[in-house]
């Protein structure tokens, strides 16, 4: 029955809805249109719109009429009241509609209830409110000098805001000579301005103009706008350096500073930028050398020093230098910089040394000739001039030759290798120049040695121990001598001297190692037959002849304990150390009884003896001193003792291995009167006994002396013997048997001189000062001073062009002779002098290059006028230290030949003459020649340049006259034969000039006559020959490649006139549009093209498309809308890369194809925020307007909506318009909002469609009541609770919100009986809390229920109530309770008697207890806290029942106390205790005493503390007696036992030590006596070892060692 009259009522609102929107459509298809002119003032009347549509003023308000707009400050609004429009505030026509013809504005006006809506369009019209504007105030040009006239540069248009006749309508330019203005009409993009250049530009003459453009529009009267144009004319290289001065000369000192400014040269350069600045370099024509010694700094043009600047290598520097510019084509000057160089001292001297003997012996003679040296110095003049010097300190001096800078080095003074075997001589030579300079050479000078020194032994005379006893055959000692001289002179054997001596006897008892000196015993020694004795060994060496030397070995036998003690007293009868001793027996303590004598043939320790008591009867009554053998009482004798006692006495030594003896004394006691019987006999004998140990004594005493006093001689002696002369024998003079040619014996002082003079040939020379002739003789008669003779003798040599001189001096020297010694050094300077002339006399030779081997040059020999037998014997040779010399001499014939092929240029690079000094040298004596030989070229190279192929690259715009440097050939040989001329190819476009340099050679230079095309002829090849002055001549020739490299002379040319395309809209970005090519005939970076916009292409072209400058293709960059613009015309230009561009330019034209590229757009217009829930079916919910810019079947849209929302479109009757209204009842509970997706779609192919999401919120009305969460609920409460706190809550939920779902809560008081407890109960109604006004307990109340109200706050509210079941939870809050035993006064105790015979297992009692808790709060655990005995009962823990563990025994006491606790088992457990006294009783008691038990028990209590109290005590006194004890016992072991025994009357030492230590069953005891400075006790003597007895267990040794 409600569907059908739903579906009745549905039916009619379809039918009223129909009617509606007829006559909708028809009020909203109406339109209306308005005009106001930009600029107007806010406020302005636009038109009546209310009047116009016919609309009821009076409604207008209620029915909320108003403008639908998206922005937040819109341009117009409608008065409400009287349906006007009005402008909302001063708007720019330029700012609403930017580049739009008409200005139109669409605005959309709705009315509610019912729904109307209106559209109106208002015509925003154009003023003349914009000037033209440029998009650059100020535009800077950059055209380069070299644009040719007619070249176009395009700028960018004015721009006006205003439009049509309005906006800009032409342009005007500043009057000018070389700009004028050309105007492009582009249509719709406006009218673009043209630069065209009418006439050249020149940069020198004016380097920039300034232009003005003016844009005027079509205004009455017009507005302009201006740009101010900057006309940079850019450089062109056309202006070649040009240096300041005409000639650059400068003095430069030799040896300058690597790094110094020479010179610095000037050039400027008329262009600008790269074009002028100027680059400095050195030409190509410079040769290396130069390159090495010289820099430029390209920048600055200073000329650095780069190498060496050496004055004797050339003294005069012509460079050629280049200034160039930085062009692409540069333009170069040159010109010549002469450096003159100014000589300074700047070579050092330099030393060369010839040795002719790798060493020399020591015992050379002062004079000896040890090397030759020669010095030379590069400079001349004074700078060459050189002194040469040797060091003062060594035996050696330099010895000047007759030639200049040629020295001798001899010996001096005498040599000794011993003292120094090798000299390091410092050679100084320093030349006079200023400052001076110097050089060192170091010489080493070996000594080879001389058998010169005898052995010497490290000790004189040897002192050797040995111990006796010493094996046979084994090294006992070994001595070392060593010898100052090496090799077989040092080289020593050792031998033992024997001479048949009585002396030396036992040096037959001896053997020695010849080479390591080791000395082996042939028998052992014994220090009681010998105690020293001495013998002598012979060092001899090897030399030639032999040296020697010889010491003395003293040999002392040091004693070992091989003798035990012999015992001297007593002695029996048969030999044996036995005596019988009688005392009375009345003595004191401290008698003598006897003293034990005895003696050791060892000395020193093991000789010392010691006494020791081994055995005796009674220690208490006989004592021993230890160091003496007396033998004394300790006590008197008392009538006990025994008359007889054994006493065996034990004497040991003190060596390491202690030897010992003992002796046995029987001690008699008699009476007194027996005593002096027997003393008379006694007496006797012991004075027999005193006078042999003396006689020994005195024996051994006088023994030892005597051997004392002989070793103290024999030392004596041994120091006194040494000798100081061992040579004497070995100096046997040999005699010299040389021929002597003149002989002069003189004698001086001890010394006797000899002079001798060799045989010498023509031609030699004896150095001035050399005593390489003179012989010294020792002469052994006394004389004072000291003469030499220094013989010189020259004999007559002639050579070509000098004269004959024979020279004879004859100087004698005697020192202290000051008169002769001046006239003896003027005469050697005249001598000097004289010897000059002879000895400056050269041989120069002169021969070809490359002759063959063993070619002669010269005889030597001959021309120096040598005798040739004595060549190969005075060892005629070449001194040259090359390892391949060029030459030879011939020591046979004396004729000097080629070693091996000479090439002059190898041998004397670039030089004029080719001279090689040759240095020649004969011994015995020293002769040196010097020999020159000057190497001929011949023409055997032809000339050759540095590259066979040279490529140029010049410019084609180079003018004629320009010259181009090559560098030079070069031909090692020289003079005639270097080269003379060059030749050039024949050809149209160059020249050849040819530069003389002189030493540096001639430099060809190519010069170009005629201007170059690159595209007439790209290269030009030329060759270039170069001729020397052979004959005939020889040629070399170099390839030269001239590349002409290009000018930017040709601009880019298009390969079409019109470019046109179609192009789809929305083409993808990045596709290609179309292709532009052009083509230049350059070549390089001038005929690369790239490819550009023009400058007059707008803002908006530019992010549409762009253009690949590269391949000309113009790609798609942004989104290309048909509906925006359907035709497009760029201007695109193609330049080159020159350095002054070309450029074309040339215009595409774009048209677009449209295609269905716009989806439909939707707007919507909601009427409210929320909707109610309880809202009717059809209600409308928002508007809804679908628009697409597409137009014919790609504009025609569908609409729709998601069917499974309770929404529905309804379309309205305007054309894509629609109505979003509810379709069925809401409910906020189940979805409080929708998200509803409209979707409109195109009719295009392919369609286009587009989605808008519409958030309808659903608002709440109060349907729904509060829920709680759970029914009924459920609680546990611990007992014990805080009153006033919270114990539990509620929650209930309502589905509503806000006030609807807003929630209080009450508890339900209705006073019934079962909810009385309620009242101890309080609520918090916000939040549901309840609190408990009292504290519950478990005992009292276990559970209880109450119910609670919860009402929600909407209108009206709605409630809901819920019931609570609360449980009491149990706490251990009660302690357990002692229900048996109890005592008459309430304690927990009880008294059990219980008969001795039970068993074990016996029932005594049962203890009870109780609590009140439950659970394992009240579950009960029963221990014994405390009992008598714990073997004897026994507690059940859960049960609490006593029982017997075993039975009674007679000694258990008769009354054991129990203490039971009883504990629960709560988290804090509780307990109580329970004391059970068990009283055992006979079984016939245990009846009886059952009556009293309760009367005696208060007093037998007190009696058992009393007890306990009193053993409690006794025991603790006890515990502390025994640990008392204890550590008494600890304490209580004694230190020492000796004091009681070592009763020893001559001991008066201190112990230092006292150590005891326990070992086995021994206990021991160290002492140590105190001992005198310099006392010595061998390790492991047992000297101070007293052994005693122990008497706490068995026998103990007690020893003490220090």
């Amino acid at each position: 029955m409600e569907q059908r009259r739903y579906e009745r009522r549905r039916a009619r609102g379809c039918l009223v809805g129909c009617v509606v929107a007829m006559i909708l459509w028809s009020v909203a298809s109406a339109q209306i249109r308005y005009s106001v002119s930009e600029e107007v003032n806010a406020g302005t009347v636009v038109g009546n719109i209310a009047k116009d549509l016919g609309l009821d003023k009076s409604t207008l308000k209620e029915r909320k009429y108003r403008i639908v707009s998206g922005t937040a400050d819109p341009l117009f609004h409608v008065n409400q009241n009287d349906g006007i429009l009005y402008v909302s505030r001063k708007f720019d026509r330029e700012e609403v509609c930017t580049q739009s013809s008409t200005c139109l504005i669409n605005l959309k006006t709705v009315l509610e209830d019912p729904l109307e809506v209106h559209y109106i369009e208002v015509e925003v019209l154009d003023i003349n409110d914009h000037s033209p504007t440029f998009p650059e105030k100020d535009k800077r040009l950059d055209i380069y000098e070299s644009v040719l006239p007619g070249a176009r540069f395009q700028l960018k248009p004015s721009r006006d805001g205003d439009s049509s006749h309005f906006s800009v309508q032409q342009y005007k330019l500043s009057q000018n000579n070389h700009f004028r203005l050309e105007v492009k009409d582009k249509g719709d993009d406006g009218k673009i301005p043209i630069l065209v250049v009418q006439k050249s530009l020149d940069r020198e003459t004016a380097g920039s103009h300034s232009l003005v453009l003016t844009a005027l529009d079509g205004g009455k009267p017009p507005k302009s706008g201006s740009m101010n144009i900057l006309v940079n004319v850019l450089d062109i290289n056309d202006n070649a350096p040009v240096f300041t001065k005409e000639v650059y000369s400068v003095m430069l000192d030799e040896n300058t500073l690597v790094g110094t400014t020479v010179v610095q040269v000037n050039a400027t350069d008329l262009d600008d930028g790269p074009n002028g600045e100027v680059v400095y370099s050195f030409s190509n024509s410079m040769n290396q050398n130069i390159l090495n010694i010289f820099d430029i700094n390209q920048l600055t043009g200073e000329i650095t020093v780069k190498g060496l600047i050496d004055y004797e290598e050339k003294d005069r520097y012509d460079i050629e230098i280049e200034a160039s510019d930085k062009g692409f084509a540069p333009l170069t000057t040159e010109k010549s910089v002469i450096i003159k160089i100014v000589d300074v001292n700047d070579n050092a001297p330099e030393i060369e040394a010839t040795s002719f003997s790798s060493s020399i012996p020591e015992d050379s003679r002062p004079g000896t000739t040890v090397a030759l040296i020669s010095v030379n110095d590069l400079d001349s003049g004074l700078n060459g001039k050189v002194i040469c010097a040797i060091g003062d300190d060594v035996p050696f001096a330099l010895s000047p030759s007759l030639k200049d800078r040629m020295y001798s080095l001899v010996t001096k003074s005498p040599l000794d290798r011993e003292k120094q075997s090798q000299y390091d001589l410092t050679i100084t030579a320093k030349d006079a120049g200023q400052p001076s300079l110097s050089s060192e050479k170091t010489i080493s000078v070996v000594l080879s040695d001389v058998n010169d020194n005898s052995p010497e032994f490290s000790l004189s005379p040897y002192t050797f121990y040995v111990t006796e006893g010493n094996e046979p055959g084994t090294s006992v000692f070994s001595v070392k001598a060593f010898d100052r001289d090496e090799n077989d002179n040092a080289l020593i054997s050792y031998h033992i001297l024997r001479d048949g001596s009585e002396e030396n006897k036992l040096a037959s008892f001896l053997n020695i190692n010849t080479e390591s000196g080791d000395i082996l015993a042939l028998k052992s020694f014994d220090f009681e037959t010998l105690k020293t004795f001495q013998f002598q060994v012979v060092a001899t060496d090897s030399g030639t002849p032999s040296l020697s030397n010889n010491v003395t070995v003293n040999v002392f036998i040091l004693d070992q304990n091989d003798n035990a003690p012999v015992i001297l007293y007593p002695v029996s009868s048969n030999g044996s150390a036995e005596g019988v001793e009688e005392i009375p027996r009345n003595v004191n303590a401290g008698h003598l009884v006897t003293k034990v004598r005895a003696y050791d043939a060892d000395i020193g320790y093991n000789g010392w003896l010691l006494f020791s008591l081994q055995e005796v009867t009674d220690h208490s009554l006989f004592g021993l001193d230890r160091y003496t053998g007396q033998i004394r009482t300790l006590r008197s004798f008392t009538e006990t003792d025994e008359a007889e006692h054994k006493l065996v006495i034990l004497v040991k030594d003190n060596g390491n291995v202690s030897l010992s003896a003992t002796a046995t004394v029987i001690v008699k006691v008699v009476e007194p009167k027996e005593a002096f019987a027997a003393s008379d006999v006694k007496s006797a004998t012991k004075v027999d006994e005193d006078d042999n140990v003396t006689f020994y004594l005195m024996i051994t005493l006088g023994s030892v002396s005597v051997l004392f006093l002989i070793s103290i001689i024999v030392l004596i002696a041994m120091q006194c013997s040494k000798t100081t002369d061992y040579t004497s024998k070995y100096l046997q003079e040999t005699n010299y048997d040389g021929t002597l040619c003149h002989s002069i014996q003189y004698r001086s002082g001890d010394k006797r001189y000899m002079l001798v003079g060799p045989r010498m040939s023509i031609g030699s020379t004896i150095v001035p000062g050399s005593h390489a002739n003179t012989l010294v003789l020792p002469d052994r008669r006394r004389g004072s001073g000291e003469v030499r003779i220094y013989f010189l003798l020259l004999f007559p040599y002639t050579l070509k062009n000098t004269s004959s001189v024979t020279v004879l001096f004859l100087i004698m020297e005697q020192r202290g002779c000051d008169l002769r010694g001046a006239r003896r050094r003027r005469i050697g300077c005249v001598v000097a002098v004289l010897l000059w002339s002879v000895a400056s006399a050269q041989l120069r030779y002169s021969i070809s290059e490359e002759v063959n081997e063993g070619t002669v040059v010269g005889n030597v020999a001959m021309d120096l006028g040598l005798d040739k037998s004595t060549l190969k014997e005075r060892k005629y040779r070449i001194v040259s230290s090359a390892r391949e010399p060029l030459f030879h001499v011939n020591q046979n014939d004396g004729v000097l030949y080629v070693s091996r092929k000479i090439d002059r240029e190898e041998v004397c690079e670039r030089s004029i003459t080719c001279l090689i000094n040759l240095k020649t040298v004969l011994e015995n004596p020293l002769e040196v020649h010097y020999v020159g030989v000057e190497i001929l070229d011949i023409n055997d190279h032809s000339p050759s340049f540095p590259e066979k192929e040279k490529a140029l690259e010049i410019s084609e715009s180079v003018l004629p006259g320009v010259r181009i440097p090559l560098k030079a050939s070069r031909d090692p040989d020289g003079g005639p034969f270097s080269v003379q001329q060059y030749k050039l190819s024949p050809n149209d476009h160059f020249r050849l000039e040819v530069k003389d340099k002189g030493e540096d050679g001639k430099i060809p230079i190519i010069i170009v006559q005629k201007s170059l095309d690159r595209e007439a002829a790209g290269s030009h090849s030329l060759v270039l020959t170069a001729l020397d002055g052979g004959k005939p001549p020889k040629s070399g020739e170099m390839n030269i490649l001239v590349n002409v490299l290009d000018v930017n002379d040709n601009a880019p040319v298009f390969s079409k006139d019109v470019y046109s395309v179609m192009l789809d809209e929305n083409a993808p970005v990045g596709t290609t549009v179309i292709q532009a090519n052009a083509t230049d005939l350059d070549d390089g970076p001038n005929g690369e093209v790239v490819y550009a916009f023009s400058n007059s292409v707008s803002h908006r072209l530019l992010s549409l498309f762009d253009i690949n400058p590269s391949t000309g293709d113009i790609i798609v960059k942004g989104l290309i809308d048909y509906e925006d613009k359907d035709k497009y015309e760029i201007e695109i230009q193609a330049s080159d890369k020159g350095l002054a561009p070309l450029a074309t330019q040339k215009s595409v034209i774009i048209k677009i194809v449209d295609v269905n590229d716009n989806a439909p757009e939707i707007e919507i217009t909601s009427f409210s925020n929320s909707i109610p829930e309880d809202s009717r079916p059809g209600t409308t919910v928002a508007l809804i307007s679908v628009n697409d810019m597409d137009s014919g079947l790609n504009g025609k849209v569908i609409c729709a909506i998601n069917e499974d929302a309770p929404f529905a479109l309804s379309p309205s009757l305007q054309d894509n318009m629609y109505s979003l209204v509810t379709k069925s009842p809401l409910d906020r509970e189940k979805q409080s909002q929708y998200d509803l997706t409209i979707t409109a779609k195109d009719a295009g192919q392919p369609p286009l469609s587009s989605e808008k999401t519409i958030s309808v919120v659903v608002s709440d009305v109060n349907d729904n009541s509060p829920e709680f969460s759970l029914s009924p609920y459920t609680f546990y409460v611990t007992e014990g609770n805080e009153p006033g706190t919270s114990v539990f809550s509620v929650k209930a939920f309502d589905r509503d919100e806000n006030d609807n779902a807003l929630i209080s809560y009450h508890i339900l008081r209705d006073g019934s009986e079962g909810n009385k407890l309620a009242s101890f109960l309080n609520i918090n109604t916000e939040s549901g809390n309840i609190l408990a006004l009292k504290s519950f307990d478990f005992e009292t109340l276990k559970t209880f229920q109450f119910q609670v109200v919860a009402t929600d706050s909407g209108t009206p509210s709605l409630s809901n109530n819920v019931t609570v079941n609360v449980f009491i939870l149990d706490q251990n809050d009660n302690a357990p309770v002692i229900l048996y035993p109890v005592s008459s006064n309430g304690s927990a105790e009880g008294v059990e008697e219980i008969p001795r015979n039970v068993n074990a297992g016996y029932l005594v009692t049962k203890v009870r207890a109780y609590d009140a808790d439950i659970g394992y709060n009240g579950w009960l655990l029963f221990s014994l806290q405390e009992v008598t005995d714990h073997s004897l009962f026994g507690l059940d823990r859960y049960t609490g029942q006593i029982r017997t563990l075993r039975s009674f025994t007679e000694t258990d006491e008769a009354e054991h106390k129990l203490v039971i606790l009883v504990k629960d088992n709560g988290n804090v457990s509780l307990s109580a205790t329970a004391t059970v006294i068990v009283k055992v009783v006979e079984p016939k008691e245990a009846f009886a005493a059952s009556d009293v038990k309760s009367s005696a028990k208060d007093e037998e209590d007190n009696n058992v503390t009393f007890y306990l109290m009193i053993t409690l005590g006794s025991v603790s006194v006890l515990f502390l007696i025994s640990i008392i004890v204890l550590i008494a016992m600890q304490c209580s072991k004694t230190t020492d036992y000796t004091s009681k025994y070592l009763q020893e009357t001559n001991y008066d030492g201190t112990l230092c030590h006292s150590i005891q230590y326990r070992s086995g069953d021994k206990r021991y005891m160290l002492v140590g006596p105190r001992m005198s400075i310099g006392s010595t006790i061998v390790p492991g003597s047992h000297a101070n070892t007293l052994v005693l007895p122990d008497r706490r267990r068995g026998s103990v040794e007690v020893s003490h060692f220090q």
